[in-house]
């Protein structure tokens, strides 16, 4: 055998005796860290956006009543203190194109006929995701990666590398959801414990007064939205509009819109619309002006606790 002959020898020997070994174990190895990471840390807090939305998507939960919207609806709805068996649902950052995806995935377990109780925004029907690390471990699923649109990335294809840059976020919904040091958690509710000072108050109040709040419906979301409604007559709708702080409405320019659109779903025979926007909350019954604390939720979920019992029972 010739020197040329035996080194391709040697290298064809390396390469299957240490080379694939090797590569087979460390790809075992990715995909049995990449199965512990998203099993224990990715859905194992209930108030990620990644939990929520694998749960909305794979699970059944035949007599729960689901709570949809933003963060209004993560830091209000506590659901023990509204229903016997509920599930909150709301999302940091998102908006209605997020809440709609909800609503569809809702919809699609036919077996149920409870009611869905909705956080409504004054500022109307918009476009946000909020944050991307909520869709990544659903993102083979048409309807995520639809309503991902083009922040989809290839990458998402590949276990533990598609988590690249966003490991931190999963740890810390896992470890707020583990020791709650600054915040109520519970079924899905993510709650601000702590109270601002009289003059950090202040300052958030001034900052509203000097801002213009504006409703603005997407046409697109709001025709989708009474299409999934007129769709599903076995279900009913419960728009909910929590408080708000009243400087909010100081520069609130367009109120009569918001009013006729929540007039127009009124009409519909399966919505019910419960508007507290302008319930009296003292200042320390906020987080800001926009979001109520623990202290305000409570006080709020016992309100609420009424109106729902007639359509929740």
């Amino acid at each position: 055998m010739n020197q040329q002959n035996l080194s391709i020898s040697n290298f064809n020997r390396f390469i299957k005796q240490l080379l694939l070994p090797y590569a087979a174990a460390c790809i075992l190895l990715g995909l049995l860290i990449n199965y512990q990471f998203e099993n224990r840390i990715v859905l194992g807090s209930q108030i990620s956006g990644s939990y929520k939305v694998n749960r909305i998507i794979n699970e059944l939960h035949s007599s729960e009543i689901a709570f949809f919207g933003s963060s209004r609806a993560e830091g209000t709805f506590i659901p023990d203190s509204l229903v016997k068996e509920g599930f909150n649902y709301g999302m940091s950052g998102i908006q209605d194109d997020v809440v709609l995806f909800f609503l569809d995935e809702e919809c699609r377990k036919s077996s149920k006929s409870t009611p869905i109780v909705i956080n409504f925004d004054l500022d109307g029907l918009n476009y946000s995701l909020g944050d991307v690390s909520s869709y990544i471990y659903n993102s083979n699923y048409k309807p995520v990666r639809q309503l991902m649109d083009s922040s989809y990335k290839t990458i998402y294809n590949f276990p533990l590398l598609k988590y690249y840059g966003v490991f931190e976020l999963y740890f810390k919904f896992y470890l707020t959801d583990k020791f709650n040091l600054t915040k109520f958690v519970s079924k899905g509710a993510s709650i601000e414990k702590n109270e601002l000072t009289a003059n950090k108050f202040e300052a958030l109040v001034k900052e509203r007064l000097a801002s213009t709040n504006f409703f603005n419906n997407d046409p697109l979301l709001s025709a989708k939205l009474i299409t999934i409604i007129k769709s599903n007559t076995n279900r009913k709708f419960i728009f909910v509009i929590p408080p708000y702080h009243n400087s909010f409405f100081k520069g609130f320019v367009n109120a009569n819109e918001a009013s006729i659109f929540l007039n127009s779903l009124k009409k519909l025979n399966n919505v019910v619309v419960l508007d507290f926007s302008k319930a009296h909350f003292v200042d320390i019954d906020f987080l800001n002006t926009s979001h109520l604390n623990l202290r305000g939720a409570i006080k709020f979920n016992r309100i609420l606790n009424d109106s729902l019992k007639n359509y929740c029972q």
